[in-house]
Parts: structure tokens; sequence; C-alpha cells
């Protein structure tokens, strides 16, 4: 897709569009190059052609395997297969989440979105129904075209087959009113087609045999329907199977339904039970247990409903009968009667337990908070987990409860309804709020609203329970150690946790913790999360468990936590560090607190895994200690973390935390420190091309370590920025500064500062046509690098001395060395080495003819590369095009790296870049110019 048109889908309006049409569009390949890798299947995206193109499967892509999907749905309905139609399209509809390429505002994202969504989207919809209809799956029509309807009230396809719904669950008076509404409505818009076909469809129903009603016996407790009810689909599927038995009739037995508070779990048995009620012919029986009341005085005992259902069927109890009596007159009552019964908000299982055994002819739903294992593991017991509503749900539900009240734009309701987390407490008590504060505040509400306000503010000002006080029954009903660790666990700054971070911030045995932490997820106040032993708060829950921390744990027990967690994250890292970089020198360690068992990888392999994944914790635990005054811990864990960070490539996230950690350093009086931060972040800019600030960042360095007499830190200075100086092609200087840092290095025996100076000097020497005095260097760094174990230095050296080969006409010795030091970069990883490999290897395969190889080398690089390293892939890109005769693709390439090269500050290399391109055939005078 060519820029141009990636311009007019992205951006709309002219004077927002980038002025630097080139950086910018490299800086966005390059992030989502980054988020392509951590994907589980093979993309990439590679620049040409004045564009860029996405190479991936199709079959990977939500929209294609939709549209395969729909297609086969279609195929199917067409042979009357209406089991396989429903179920290729109910996939296809899975897919779709929200609104197609929401954020893009363009015109020709407009058209397109219109299109799939009338064309694409409501075809899947209007397929699925179709065949629903033809399996007689007429509630589930009703809920779906309810939804559709609130966007696309005149669809006539959509009107039609809610009326046919209607007339196949016997509602004729509601298929007639339904008629005329729409009717009126396609009149008053002057649609006499629609109206005819309407009215076609009408009379078609009307004069067909219609079903018997079914008679309805027995007492109806559940009252009313949900009207407003949205989504839910796969949930109530998931009731009817539990609900049914092989052969597919209505079962008795036990059907727990249990999920963390405000997830929805009564409102979707109440519309279950309404949509099911025809296979319960002798009714239905419904008690709200009240088991998670703050006054357990409220809670509803078994005896209360005993007593309760007995008047429900007619026989109120007589003062005569004991409690044992009443129960046995209300199995005889009850046997062999299909009827429903729902024990709404059960504590626990022994809130039921006994009840059950007077119900044994019934379906009993019981909904709780907890996961009830007993009840569940029960024989003939069924389980279902209601899981909080998906965006695009909770959107639709937040919009049906605002209703016309206030005008909310789409957007607006997205973001709304996003905050909320999937939960449909959530959704109906902001609806309210929304709904009754002026016009002229919801702009303003909208933007400021955060997760904090929507759990201690939202609903207060009407004068019902708001979400804190959902929350704080769960909270209150837990024993004290899982209260306890509840409210740590809001001290943890990450996104999930394993057991043994858990065992450190609650400071008990990891039995303990686990234990507790079972109890948590039993009470869906903690969830698992995808990767195995690891939980998570869910978001609103995550905000409440901070609060109580805050407000009801005390001041020194939060602190003591928060420092324990501190030192279980840096010793855990100062492992893994170790485990991967044996040879590099660390800060002097911290005495690790009492409590703490940090992880200890078994090899490179586990370090690896676990940098990985605890990359988030790590960054949110340096921000967080720094905060609580922990800065001994924070630029400690910093200086262990960052350089596995930093050959990832996440050098915005390192940025980041070597700021604070230089912050941390100097309150901590930790000089050291302080140049070891400061230097980091020089590296980083280093390898972004900032050469401004990484100069005054590694010259910051420099006088900390020389003023207090430092040798370590200024030979590892001194080498940094005789890389800055290589980079900006000031070759003289660099060599100046490589000899001060070697000299340095020999006289204090440091390894790690003699390998990597001389790697850089014989980089140096080679540039400037020594290439045997450049080996000799090279042949050094390779030594010290195998000895110590350094696989990033020996992959560097061995590019440099693969380099040298090439220098000399030998490129079969110069391909084999950079083919393994590439292996080597990779599997590390190390990205930056891994760009200079393939950058070497372009080179090398264009001087043997082999222009295909070249081209995907330099392109590689390209697309791992940061702003200092993709001049010089570009340039290699652009020799590459021209040595094959491709001047258009020459002058593209040579035009990137002479802009980044004058970016960078290296006048030298983009004059060498400029005249290239005068030299092209049919290059004007302004060919080489920028600007």
């Amino acid at each position: 897709m060519s820029v141009d048109t990636l311009i007019d889908w992205a951006w709309p309006e002219e004077n927002t569009q980038p002025r630097n049409r080139g950086p910018t569009f490299h800086t966005y390949a390059v992030r989502i190059r980054k988020w392509l890798r951590q994907m589980p299947l093979p993309a990439d995206l590679d620049p040409g052609n004045g564009g860029y193109r996405l190479n991936v499967d199709k079959s990977q892509i939500d929209y294609y395997r939709f549209t395969t999907l729909l297609g086969e749905a279609r195929a199917h309905a067409k042979q009357l297969d209406s089991q396989k139609a429903v179920a290729s399209a109910r996939r296809a509809l899975n897919l779709w989440r929200g609104r197609p390429l929401d954020d893009l505002a363009g015109e020709p994202a407009r058209a397109w979105r219109q299109r799939v969504v009338q064309d694409d989207w409501l075809g899947a919809n209007r397929t699925l129904l179709a065949a629903l209809l033809e399996l007689h799956e007429y509630d589930e029509v009703l809920t779906r075209t309810g939804e559709l309807q609130a966007d696309h009230p005149n669809d006539v396809t959509l009107a039609t087959q809610r009326m046919s719904a209607l007339h196949g669950l016997g509602r004729y008076e509601d298929e007639t009113a339904f008629y005329f509404a729409v009717r009126n409505r396609l009149r008053d818009d002057g649609d006499e087609s629609a109206t005819e076909h309407l009215w076609r469809h009408h009379e078609g129903l009307r004069t067909s045999t219609a079903p018997a009603a079914e008679p309805v016996a027995g007492p109806r407790q559940l009252r009313h329907d949900i009207a407003d009810f949205v989504g839910r689909q796969a949930l109530l599927r998931a009731l009817d199977a539990a609900a049914t038995d092989q052969a597919g009739r209505m079962a008795s037995g036990v059907v727990v339904v249990d999920g963390m508070a405000g997830v929805g779990k009564t409102a979707l048995v109440k519309h279950w039970g309404h949509r099911a009620r025809r296979h319960f012919p002798d009714g239905d029986l419904y008690v709200d247990l009240h088991g998670f009341a703050e006054d357990t005085k409220v809670m509803v005992t078994q005896s209360t409903v005993v007593d309760d259902f007995l008047i429900a069927l007619g026989h109120p109890p007589h003062a005569e009968l004991n409690a044992r009596a009443r129960e046995l007159l209300l199995t005889r009552l009850l046997s062999g009667r299909r009827m429903l019964v729902v024990l709404d908000n059960a504590r626990d299982a022994g809130h039921v337990e006994h009840l059950l055994t007077l119900l044994p002819d019934a379906l009993v739903v019981v909904t709780s908070r907890r996961r009830l294992g007993s009840l569940s593991t029960t024989p003939g017991a069924r389980r279902v987990q209601v899981e909080p509503m998906t965006t695009a749900e909770a959107t639709r539900l937040l919009g049906v409860r605002i209703g016309t009240r206030r005008k909310v734009t789409h957007d607006d309701q997205a973001r709304l309804a996003g905050l909320c987390g999937g939960l449909p407490l959530m959704v109906s008590l902001l609806a309210e709020h929304v709904a009754t504060r002026p016009a002229s505040q919801l702009s303003a509400f909208t933007e400021q609203l955060d997760w904090r306000q929507l759990v201690f503010d939202v609903g207060e000002d009407s004068g019902s329970a708001n979400a804190q006080t959902f929350f704080n029954w769960s909270y209150r009903s837990l024993p004290a150690p899982e209260q306890r660790l509840f409210r740590l666990l809001g001290l943890h700054p990450g996104t999930d946790f394993s057991i043994e971070a858990v065992s450190a911030l609650d400071g008990r045995c990891a039995d303990d913790s686990a234990r507790s932490v079972r109890a948590l997820v039993g009470g869906h106040l903690l969830e698992r999360a995808e990767t195995l032993d690891r939980y998570r708060f869910h978001d609103l829950i995550r905000v409440f468990a901070t609060h109580c921390a805050q407000s009801d744990e005390e001041t020194a027990t939060r602190q003591a936590a928060s420092r324990r967690l501190a030192s279980f994250y840096l010793a855990s890292a100062v492992n893994a560090n170790h485990r991967l970089y044996p040879s590099r020198l660390s800060a002097d360690a911290l005495e690790i607190e009492d409590a703490v068992e940090p992880f200890v990888p078994a090899d490179a392999t586990q370090a690896k895994a676990w940098f990985d994944t605890e990359r988030n914790n790590v960054l949110a635990m340096i921000h967080r200690a720094a905060a609580d005054g922990h800065h001994g811990h924070a630029w400690r864990l910093t200086d262990a973390a960052v350089i596995f960070y930093d050959r990832r490539g996440y050098y915005e996230d390192s940025l980041s935390v070597q700021r604070i950690a230089a912050r941390s350093a100097r309150a901590a009086g930790d000089q050291v420190g302080e140049a070891s931060s400061l230097m980091g972040i020089g590296r980083v800019y280093l390898a972004i091309g900032d050469h401004t600030e990484a100069r005054r960042h590694l010259y910051s360095a420099l006088g900390i370590v020389e003023r207090i007499g430092h040798e370590v830190g200024q030979v590892n200075v001194l080498s940094l920025l005789g890389k800055l100086e290589t980079q900006r092609g000031d070759l003289s200087a660099a060599l100046e500064l490589y000899r001060r840092s070697m000299k340095i290095a020999q006289r204090t025996d440091s390894e790690q500062g003699l390998c990597w100076t001389s790697c850089r000097m014989g980089e140096v020497l080679r540039a400037m046509g020594q290439p045997d005095r450049a080996l000799v260097y090279l042949t050094r760094a390779q030594f010290l690098a195998e000895r110590s174990g350094d696989q990033s230095a020996q992959a560097s050296t061995m590019t440099e001395v693969g380099l040298v080969h090439y220098d000399r006409g030998d490129h079969a010795s110069a391909a084999a060395h950079c083919t393994q030091a590439l292996s080597i970069a990779e599997a590390i990883p190390d990205l930056a080495v891994t760009v200079d490999a393939c950058i070497a290897l372009a080179e090398i395969n264009k001087a043997r003819g082999a222009t295909g190889a070249a081209i995907r080398f330099a392109q590689r690089a390209i697309s791992r590369s940061e702003h200092s390293t993709a001049a010089h892939a570009y340039d290699v890109l652009g020799d590459v095009h021209h040595a094959s005769g491709d001047s258009a693709g020459a002058s593209s390439a040579w035009r990137e790296a002479q802009e980044r090269y004058e970016q960078l500050g290296n006048p030298s290399r983009a004059a060498a870049v400029r005249a290239k391109l005068t030299r092209l055939p049919g290059a004007g005078p302004d060919m080489g110019r920028t600007g």
C-alpha cells in the first residue's frame, strides 16, 4: 500500500498530516515490526515502491477468515444444512470486534467501513438468523434482532426475521404490533417497496397454521424478563447445554453459575429462565439468598426458603409442622414436576447443600460469587462460569440503558463501556449516571472519568449502591488471611504475578500464599492469567484492592510488603542477569529481605523466559520502588534488567526506567549508580541515533567516574564515546577515545572493557583501511569474548572479522563469519548486533552477485533498525538496487539514507550518498538535495 493511500485513510485533514513522511512512517514501521515479532505467527512489514507491504498468511487475518466462514455458512444454508450454517456463521461473527478500522477517520476508511458493515457484517447476521429460524431457535432470533435493530431499525430482512420468531413462539399479537410499527416507519420514509415486502410476509404468517401455545401452570416467580438484555449468546447456549440431557430433553439436577460481583449472573439466569420457560410447564421458583450481605442476619436460611416455596406452591406451612415435616412436604409437592428453581446469590456450598436434597426432580440453578467447588464436582452437576462482557456487548448495553435520555457519541460510548471492564452492573450504574447529568457536562465527564471514580463515585449520588458496595460484600466475606493478602496484592504495580511474587508480598511461605490465592480465585476476586501459575486482577477489582490496602492496612505493614516485593524482583533479576551475562560486572548487592525466596534460573533459557514474562512487572516495580523511596532497589533493578531489554530493542522502556534510576541513585547518594544510569541512557540514545543527548549523558557520566576515580566506569564511558564518534564519521577522534579506554582497561585488568574496546578499535581500523591492524585487535576481542562467554561480543567481533575478509575479497570466508555471527545474535537475542550482521551479509551478497539475498538481508536490517543503523541499511540497499540496474529502487533507498545521515550529524556519509544520487541516470540538479 502506498504512503499516499495510507495518508488518505489515516489523516483526513491536510493540516494534521505528517510533515516528514519518510521518518514518520519509518518510526511507525519499526514499532509495528516489534509488535509483529511478539505475535505467534510469521509476519513482517516490508518497505518498497513508495509504500509498505504486510507479509502475512491471509488466513491469519480476521477479516479474510470472516469472509471465508461467511461463504461456508451461505453454502451450508443452500444445501439446507442449517446446523452447519449456524456454526460457520457464529464463528465468523465471533471474529468481529467492534467497528472495523475504527480509529481511521479518512473518507476512504469511512466508505470502506460502511460497505463492510452493511454487506458483510449485517449479511452474516441475516444468514445466521435465517438458519436459526430453520432450527426453531426463536428466542435467540428475538434477542439478536432486538440488538441489531437498535442500529438498523428499518432493515426489512431483520424485521421479517423478527416477525417470524414472534410467530414461531405463538406471540401473534406481538408480531402484529411489531409489523404495524415497522410498516408506519417505512411509510413515513416513503419506502413503498419495503412496505409491500413487509406486508406480504405478515400476511403469509397470519394465514399459516399457528402452533398452539403451551398452557402455563404452577407458580411463576421469575416474574419479569430483562427487557433490554444484550448479548451473552454463548452463555445462553452454555446454559441450554448444561440444562439438557444427551437426548436434548430438559434434565433435573444442579447447574452452578458463578462469576465475580457485578458480572451479570442474575440477569443471565433470569433471561435464560424466560427463554426456557416452555420447558418448565409446572412453573418456576426463585429466591435471593443474600449470601454476601454485610449483615449476616439478612442472609436467607434454608428453612426460610422451604417455607417460601411452600407458600408459592399453595401450601402455607401449618404451625404444628416441624422443620423436617415441612421439608418432606416440599419434596412431595415437587415430585414429578418439571420445574425450574433458581437459588440466587449463595454464599458457599454449605448455604444450599441440604436444600438441594429436597429438590430431586427439579432443575436447580445456583448462582454465586464463589466457585462452589464441592457442588460443581457433584455427580450430575454442571458449571457455567460467567465472564465479563466483550467491549462490543458492553457498548451496546450502555447505549440501550442510556436510551434517548442523552445523546452520547459512539466513540464516547465505547470509551465509557471500556472502563466498565465488561461488568453489566458497572454499565448500568454508569448509564444512569450519564443519563441524569446535565448535557453540558457530558463531554468533560467522559474525558475525565477513570476507574477510581467509576468504583467509588458513580452511583453514590443517586442513593443506590455503588460498585464499592458490591465488591466490599465479597471482600468482607473472606477469612482474615485472605482479606490481608487481597489488600497487599493491591500494592503490586504490575499486570499479573507469580506465586513467588505473591509470597514475597505476603511475607508467608509459598504454600500458605498459594492456598490463599486459590481462595481468592474461588471467590472471583482474582483471576488466572493466560500463563500457567500466574494470576491477575480484573481492572476494577484492582482499584478496589488498592483502596483496601490504603484504608485497612497499617502504614508500616504496607511499607514492609512493598520493600519485600522490590527485594524479590531485584534479587530475581540479578540472578537472571548473572545466568545470561556471567562476565558482566554487577552493582554491589543489597541484602535480600526476610521471607523472600527469589527466582533462581536453572539455565539461560529460563533466565530469558523470566525477563520476558516479568517485563511489565519489572518496569512497573522500578517506578513503584522509586515512588516508595526504595531508591537503592530502583536503580539496581534497572541496572540488572536493562541490558536484556536494550538488546531486545525495547529502547523506550529502557530510557524511561534509566532516567528514574539516575534520579534514584542521586537521591541515595550513590555516585557509581548515577554514573552507570547516565551511561545507560547515553547508550540508548546512541542506539536510536540521538547524538546530542548521547553526548550530553555520556560526558555527564564521565565527569562523575573521573571525579570519584572509578576506572572501570571510565573504560566503559570512553568506549561508548568512541562509538559515538564512529557513528558521526570522525574516525580519528574515535580511535583516540578507544586508546584512552584501552589504556585504563589494561591497567585495571578489566576483561570486559578490553574485549569491547578491542572489538571497536578493530572496527575503526578496518574503516580506516588498516585490515592487518584491525585483525590483531579483533582476534584479541574474539579470544576474550569466548573466554568470558559474552555472546554479544562474540557475534559483534565475528561480524567485523567477516567484513575484513570482505574487504580483502574473500567473500566465502566473509559470508561464513557473518552468518555465524547472525545465528549467535538472533539466539541471544541482540537486536543491534543482528542488524549489523544483516547489513554485512547484504554487502557480501551484493559483491557475490546474489542480488535477491542481498536485498532480503538489507530489508531485514531495515525492519529491525533504529535510526542510527537504518541509515547504513538504506545506504547498502541502495547499492544493491543500483548494482542490479534498479535506478528507481536505488534512488528511493539512497534518499532515505541521506536524510538519516544528515539527521545523525554525519555530513561525510550524507555527502557520499548525495554523490551517488547525482550519478544516477536522469539525475537533475536537485537530485541530491533534501528539504
